[in-house]
């Protein structure tokens, strides 16, 4: 797999890589609800358990998580490992390494994004502007935290005030949540949005963004749920986008740890070229 292809990921879908073999193509009718659907105006009950589900956020200071990756991609398939570390609300730092070696790291805070990429010996140093070009949505610090943490989160922006925008159903023991009904909301951000809550523990547990216009689609999936310290965290999360599947497996979380997060980018190195 191309090493541009490899940046791309780590940065756009907040993991480097390891997977398995293509997937296919989902389409809308199998991602779009299939019930009627109701407008969260109509149905004040269903959209205070939805903002309960916001409000239901983890306290914490810090998280390190150790993980395996497997990326899916029609060139090949990869394999590597890493650590997670996340200072709450402030920095997230992803260091990939494969072999024994170090690859890659990154770190994201709320305005800034700076990779190393040892393999070429080169960087990246700028804002979340660069995700637009892998992922055209408002992928920001909160999202991305949300997504690491399997929280409930919302585009444009992660606010609550958004869910105006959406429709909402009961399915069993899910909260399903969709701007697929709302054609302004396609018109107005260029995607659709559909998220599922886990009733229950009051967390994420799929999201879909389609961009009608390319007819392509972003799965975030998580499974196999465990309690850390008190903290519900899932044991696997999944990241599909069109051929290339990325698997994210945990195998050691520790909250309230000190924490550094390194990231120097040394004089030799240039800057990356995507």
């Amino acid at each position: 797999m191309k090493i541009k292809v490899l940046l791309g990921l780590l940065i756009a879908t907040f993991l480097f890589a390891s997977c398995g073999n293509k997937k296919k193509r989902h389409n809308k009718n199998t991602d779009t609800p299939t019930v009627e659907v109701v407008s969260g105006s109509s149905n004040p009950a269903l959209l205070n358990a939805v903002k309960d589900c916001f409000a239901e956020k983890d306290t914490f200071s810090t998280v390190e998580i150790g993980f395996n990756l497997k990326l899916n991609s029609p060139e090949r398939n990869v394999s590597a490992s890493g650590q997670l570390r996340i200072a709450n609300d402030s920095v997230i730092w992803l260091y990939v390494k494969a072999l024994g070696f170090e690859v890659a790291r990154a770190k994201f805070t709320k305005d800034s994004v700076a990779a190393v990429v040892k393999l070429k010996n080169s960087y990246f140093k700028g804002d979340y502007s660069l995700m637009k070009r892998y992922i055209p949505v408002a992928v920001d610090f909160s999202v991305l935290q949300s997504i690491f943490l399997n929280q409930v989160f919302l585009f444009p922006e992660n606010d609550v005030k958004n869910l105006s925008y959406f429709d909402f159903y009961d399915a069993d023991n899910l909260l399903n949540v969709t701007s697929f009904g709302n054609a302004n909301y396609a018109k107005s951000f260029g995607f659709n949005y559909l998220f599922n809550i886990d009733k229950t523990n009051k967390h994420l547990s799929n999201a879909t963004v389609e961009i009608p216009k390319s007819g392509k689609l972003v799965k975030i999936e998580y499974s196999d749920y465990k309690s850390v310290a008190g903290h519900l965290m899932p044991h696997e999360l999944r990241i599909t986008m069109d051929d290339y599947e990325v698997t994210f497996t945990t195998n050691k979380i520790t909250f309230g740890k000190k924490l550094n997060f390194p990231l120097t980018i040394p004089s030799s190195y240039k800057p990356f070229e995507f």
